[in-house]
């Protein structure tokens, strides 16, 4: 299963949302009068080292292997006039692995995104059997700003939910966790249109609805939601309702600070088919919840100690790989979990991260995940060195345990991921 060793970069994720610091800010290429022209490059090179510590040829035919992925992206913004803008972001990507699953899950996907119309995803190089070049359209939106009305319509970015490391209401291409690089949230086509009462900034409502085509078997790629939003003192609230595809939704998402503290949690229920679902709520298959509960501190040691504590509940995953594995191979679990119906194959996941500034160029991040259900987990340390504004690099080791897979087949949610070593550079421009 080419899937089955993506666990192995949720840390080096979480390490990057950790520590990485913002991008380089663009560069103004026109101004006259109200209308500017900027833009932004940037350009990535991850290499990714691997092996595993159990026999499985199915899985590994060969080890050590490795993979790397070079990404060249330019983001291009216009603000015409005081209430226009619009923007653009075109990407290459380039991918080269040994042992043909290598960095699958851990890489960006190479799978179509959801909620699009059509992928604006051309092939350079696709027939050979270990090289991958593509190139894309990841955004092309006008937007419209109005003291009562934000409106955007085109392909965008659109992000939901409090959660650092998992989501529940997050329905628009969220990451997998398992991504090692998240900067950029994949676009989708949408109209998202927010409403606000002037002068009234605790009290808003959003109407987004995305586009997309369904899948080969009929999974659909559209969505519509409501969300109304308010925020009183230090408790930020929202409660959600819409459709995502062929489900029905109903969300809300609290968080608030409690002393020095900040506390979150997201909960929504999903009315389903029932296909591709291992369980639900209430004995069927046709109510499904998803939920996160959460918390972060910083503690003041050093240059301040950052802790981010979560639990994740997912009914769209499976309640124990190694009893059903069968599930994983589903083509409809398969396609909502591409969508990203959940983001880990598991149904339960525990996750703690922690993130220290050791000098002025240099930060550490430590994080530790595991599965509740069947012992299995990792631990990985990395370190972030900021050359510069424009220069990061970041240098991460991943440790996992489990149940090994027996044939290629998981039998644990992590213990098919291998030792993985993963360095990455970003120059920004």
């Amino acid at each position: 299963m080419r899937r089955a060793a993506a666990p192995c970069a949720l840390a080096a994720a979480l390490a990057c949302a950790l520590a990485a610091p913002a991008p380089a800010s663009a560069r103004t290429l026109f101004e006259e009068g109200e209308y500017t022209l900027e833009l932004r490059s940037a350009f990535k090179s991850t290499l990714l080292l691997a092996t595993p510590f159990y026999d499985d040829p199915a899985l590994w035919p060969e080890t050590p292997t490795g993979a790397g992925l070079f990404r060249l992206r330019f983001d291009l913004t216009a603000n015409l006039t005081e209430h226009f803008s619009a923007a653009v972001a075109y990407e290459h990507r380039a991918r080269m692995a040994s042992g043909g699953s290598t960095g699958a899950g851990i890489l960006p996907p190479t799978t179509p995104a959801p909620f699009r119309l059509r992928q604006l995803d051309w092939a350079i190089v696709d027939d050979a059997p270990s090289y991958l070049h593509r190139h894309e359209l990841d955004r092309a939106y006008v937007a419209l700003h109005l003291p009562f009305l934000e409106l955007t319509v085109g392909r965008q970015a659109i992000g939901l939910g409090r959660g650092v490391m998992f989501s529940a209401v997050d329905i628009f291409a969220p990451f997998v966790p398992t991504e090692a690089d998240r900067e950029w949230r994949r676009g989708v086509d949408a109209v998202h249109a927010e409403l606000r009462i002037p002068d009234i900034s605790e009290l808003s409502a959003d109407v987004i609805v995305a586009f997309g085509t369904a899948s080969a078997d009929g999974l659909a790629s559209y969505a519509a939601l409501g969300r109304l939003r308010a925020i009183v003192g230090d408790v930020d609230g929202a409660v959600m309702l819409g459709r995502r595809g062929e489900d029905t939704m109903v969300g809300a998402v609290l968080s608030a600070n409690v002393g020095d503290a900040e506390m979150h949690g997201e909960l929504a229920l999903f009315g389903t088919d029932g296909e591709g679902i291992d369980g639900g709520l209430f004995g069927t298959r046709a109510v499904v919840a998803k939920g996160v509960l959460g918390g972060s501190y910083v503690f003041d040691i050093h240059r301040g100690l950052r802790v981010n504590l979560e639990y994740h509940y997912s009914g769209f995953g499976v309640e124990n790989v190694g009893e059903r594995p069968d599930i994983l191979f589903e083509p409809r679990f398969l396609e909502r979990f591409a969508r990203g119906d959940s983001q880990i194959f598991g149904r339960h996941a525990l996750a703690l991260a922690l993130g220290m500034e050791l000098v002025d160029e240099l930060a550490a991040a430590l994080s530790y995940l595991q599965s509740p259900v069947d012992g299995s987990g990792l631990v990985s340390l990395a370190f972030t060195y900021n050359h510069s504004d424009n220069v990061t690099v970041i240098l991460s080791g991943l440790f996992p345990w489990g149940s090994a897979p027996v044939s290629g087949v998981p039998t644990s949610d992590f213990g098919s991921s291998p030792f993985t070593l993963v360095l990455q550079a970003r120059l920004y421009d």
